[in-house]
């Protein structure tokens, strides 16, 4: 042990340890001179006697550094000043390397520090773990009926029921949706418009996190009769409350409701869910009455709204808890049908379960929405390093032969065929550690340009993009793959046998043809997902959205109640259309692409079908509403002033809903209802429109129905939730941004108490709804054009080499009598060779990597042949193009100075 510890305090004190030994060897060699001396030597003499006695000085200070060190790391040592040494001498090669393999490393380490925060990362909480979601967060927003049979959102009467049961200690409720709030902090006229959400008084304690100030919430929170309170996140109380610790006991007014902060968040909480911008504000559930008025759903035990997080009771299984709150929900549904149950509600009620989902890493709408896609975008990326690798392994091999005979002369001198090997991974690994140095320096500013691509528009992402050990591991452990993957083949073929041999560059063209097979599926990928973004652009939305500009409020929160909404939508409509340059104006409850929309249980008057389990998206929309959005009526009539709460009660549905329960009738004078059978008469359809997008570009044609604002359900005639209209859409005869300042003054005039939460137009809303679609076809079409760069960068060096090799050949060619356009032909023969050969392996690649993100394509047949064909084509004329050049050098060889060259 004490001799291994000698050795580690010798490596580290190298140079010190190094001039002792230059004086050592002197003082040994001048006492052997002077014992000459004594003989009766000379001076001259005794110093080559001297010298003759110790022998080579070199050898004996090897051996001495083999003694007190661990010789391989010497060896590494030297290896690696030579490394640096020879790459020094080849600036061009070796800044092209590095920035190639930059290029590569910095991509595939910004994509995977997204893949391991979004993907992998857990909760940061206590024993995240341990944490179950009841259901599968599907869908967020508000649900009423059976939702197909298997809950994942649950109303706050079914909360604390369930509660009850004991199968989850502590069981805790969030709302499922973030709301908009204005806040306005008291000593202050300003308000701000901040994201909140209401939560259960055990929240906080359910998932096991900490308070940075003050405390967290408590059950006693939610009591009733509790005054309302609040704790804000980290970001709200830096950037906000600029970090005060005397906010904490505060009061600020959250829609005109006194809260009282009573703690700070942990720096890395943000909730349950990541997604962009998470909420600044947790408010006890049991404040909704205060907060929302009129438009509160806490005491509607059918409006389902709550996700349910907790953790398995001790001494319980997940099967068990499961099977426990399944059996709940049914004892629940049966009371809430009465006391006479029909077989087929019943059978229903029979079906209905809820499934346990892991929540550790939170709830997965974010996850299962960019999973695929962050892979994909890996797996491009990683793709785009083999072939980064490949093209520098290609320019080794060619170095490599061009270093033949120095290879050779240290090979006879004693050098061993596996010093030899090592010195060349040496370079290699070198060269790969500059390029992931740099790749990861680039990564975090990549990583973070890529967060803003996708989630554009946010105000905060609770993503970090700064490297932390993991991170900088994974570019680490990739740099030295990537050295093993470029450096392998050219070390091993690097050796005094092959270097005797005239030079071959078989592998090297083999190298090259692998780059062009796998750039061809990069580009033909890159193709395909193009064309997919165009075709969900292009395709008919059901609406003109162009010129339209959407406007975002909540009557509710500004004091109204269900009597005051018709003259309030009456005034804003007559005032809104009246501004210059506005054509129309509308409200409704949801708009397209703006946090739309859930599916609601319904049941259609006429014999059951094969359709059981009816279901349609609804919308409450005011006269109007499909002329300003330009979604074209089909039949009937439209929602109209004559629709009023003391009129018949009617709905206007689109073609999906007549296509799928409606096929072989008229639709209208037919009617529907929303719940069970009971109420299939509720509602009369007066009119047909086309079918139109409202929740994501790529769904199918889902049936959805439109009732007008003002008209009640029949089983609640004082009013509900949806009539208060949270959109309000005007069409502009121009450009709608030039309308916003003027928008938004006259809802001032109207009532400064109404809150604008956000305005904006209906193409950025259809461009944020295509971001993840728009973030996949920029990369990888950028990852494809990085791909045929370094494709025909890697083809010119080696062409260039080749003809260079070749120069006496081509010059004794051409003494013969060859034409130069023959010696041009012969070496673009090679360049669309090698490309032929590429494209043989490539396009068959191709097709299969097409067929397998096929998941992610919309409107693109995975056995389409034009993309394929087109980066075929492609790369073709671009491999021309690289080789144009040294063809013609190849044509332009002076026979006379060719003979000249050895």
């Amino acid at each position: 042990m004490r001799r291994f510890l000698m050795r580690l305090a010798d490596i580290c004190r190298s140079g010190r340890r190094e001039r002792e030994l230059t004086r050592e060897l002197a003082a040994h060699l001048q006492l052997l001179e002077d014992d000459f001396i004594r003989r009766g030597r000379s001076v001259e003499q005794a110093r080559v006697e001297a010298r003759r006695a110790l022998g080579s000085a070199a050898l004996a200070a090897d051996l001495h550094r083999d003694a007190r060190s661990f010789a391989w790391i010497d060896d590494a040592q030297r290896d690696t000043r030579y490394a640096i040494r020879t790459l020094r001498r080849s600036p061009g090669f070796t800044t092209v390397a590095v920035a190639t393999l930059a290029l590569g490393i910095g991509a595939s380490t910004a994509i995977f520090t997204l893949i391991d925060r979004v993907l992998l990362r857990s909760l940061p909480v206590r024993d995240a773990g341990d944490l179950v979601l009841l259901g599968d967060a599907r869908g967020a927003g508000t649900a009423v009926g059976s939702q197909d049979g298997s809950f994942t959102l649950f109303s706050y009467d079914l909360y604390r029921h369930l509660g009850g049961v004991g199968a989850l200690e502590p069981l805790s409720a969030v709302q499922s949706s973030k709301s908009r709030a204005s806040v306005r902090r008291s000593g202050t006229g300003v308000s701000d418009a901040v994201w909140t959400k209401l939560v259960s008084g055990n929240y906080f304690d359910a998932l096991g996190t900490r308070p940075a100030l003050g405390r967290l919430l408590a059950p006693s929170d939610a009591a009733a009769g509790a005054p309302p309170v609040a704790v804000v996140s980290f970001r709200y109380f830096k950037e906000r409350i600029n970090g005060d610790p005397a906010a904490v006991g505060s009061v600020v007014h959250v829609n005109r409701v006194p809260v009282t902060i009573v703690g700070v968040a942990a720096p890395e909480f943000y909730g349950e869910t990541l997604e962009a911008d998470p909420p600044s504000f947790w408010i006890p559930i049991t404040a909704d009455r205060e907060l929302n008025g009129a438009a509160a759903i806490i005491d509607a035990p059918d409006r389902h709204w709550l996700y349910l997080i907790g953790r398995v009771a001790p001494d319980t299984t997940i099967a068990d808890a499961q099977a426990r709150v399944s059996a709940a929900l049914r004892d629940w549904l049966r009371s809430r049908e009465g006391a006479v149950l029909s077989p087929r509600i019943e059978a229903e009620i029979a079906r209905t379960h809820v499934d346990f989902t892991p929540a550790g890493r939170g709830v997965t709408r974010t996850r299962r929405m960019y999973g695929f896609v962050l892979r994909l975008l890996f797996a491009i990326s990683a793709a785009v390093l083999v072939i980064a690798c490949a093209n520098i392994a290609s320019l080794l091999l060619a170095r490599g032969a061009a270093r033949g005979k120095e290879r050779s002369i240290r090979l006879a001198v004693g050098a061993s065929r596996g010093r030899l090997v090592r010195q060349s991974l040496a370079e290699s690994l070198t060269l790969a550690l500059a390029g992931g140095a740099l790749g990861a320096l680039v990564a975090p500013a990549s990583a973070d340009a890529l967060v803003r691509l996708v989630f554009r528009g946010s105000e905060s992402l609770p993503v970090a993009t700064t490297p932390d050990a993991r991170v900088l591991a994974f570019a680490f452990a990739l740099s030295c793959g990537a050295a093993l993957l470029f450096g392998a083949l050219p070390a091993l073929r690097g050796g005094a046998d092959a270097a005797l041999r005239p030079p071959r560059l078989a592998w090297a063209n083999a190298l090259v043809v692998g780059q062009v097979g796998l750039s061809v599926v990069v580009l033909a990928s890159a193709g395909a997902l193009t064309r997919s973004l165009i075709n969900l652009a292009r395709q008919p939305f059901g609406f003109i959205g162009d010129r339209v500009l959407v406007v975002t409020i909540d009557p509710a929160r500004a004091g109204y109640d269900y009597a005051r909404l018709g003259p309030l939508y009456r005034q804003i409509a007559a005032r809104l259309t009246a501004l210059p340059g506005v054509s129309g104006a509308a409200l409704s409850y949801y708009s397209p692409f703006n946090e739309c929309c859930w599916s609601f249980t319904i049941s259609v008057e006429g014999p059951r079908g094969p359709n059981d389990g009816r279901s349609a998206m609804l919308n409450r929309v005011s006269p109007g509403y499909f002329t300003t959005l330009g979604t074209r009526l089909l039949r009937g009539r439209a929602v109209d002033e004559r629709d009023t709460p003391a009129s018949t009660r009617v709905a206007v549905v689109n073609e999906a809903f007549v296509r799928r329960y409606l096929p072989d009738s008229d639709p209208i004078g037919r009617r529907f209802g929303i719940g069970g059978d009971a109420r299939r008469r509720d509602l009369e359809i007066v009119g047909v429109v086309e079918n139109a997008k409202y929740d994501s570009p790529r769904d199918r044609d889902e049936a959805m129905a439109f009732m007008p604002l003002l008209q009640p359900y029949p089983d609640d005639p004082d009013g509900d939730v949806s009539q208060f209209a949270r959109t309000i859409a005007v069409r502009a005869a121009a450009n709608p941004t030039a309308v916003a300042a003027s928008v938004r003054q006259a809802l001032t005039a109207i009532d400064p108490d109404l809150a604008v939460l956000r305005v904006d137009t209906m193409t950025a809303d259809v461009g944020r709804a295509l971001s993840r679609e728009t973030v996949v076809a920029v990369l990888a079409t950028s990852f494809g054009l990085l791909a045929l760069v370094v494709t025909c960068v890697g083809l010119y060096g080696l062409t260039a080499y080749r003809v260079e090799r070749r120069t006496r050949e081509i010059g004794i060619r051409v003494a013969l009598g060859a034409q130069r356009a023959t010696m041009m032909t012969m070496v673009m023969r090679d360049v669309l060779l090698q490309g032929a050969l590429g494209l043989s392996i490539g396009i068959p690649a191709a097709f299969l990597a097409i067929r397998v993100i096929a998941s992610v394509l919309y409107g693109v047949s995975p056995a389409d042949p034009r993309d394929a064909a087109l980066a075929g084509a492609v790369l073709l004329v671009c491999m021309a193009a690289a080789g144009y050049p040294p063809a013609r050098r190849a044509s332009r060889v002076d026979p006379i100075e060719a003979l000249r060259q050895e």
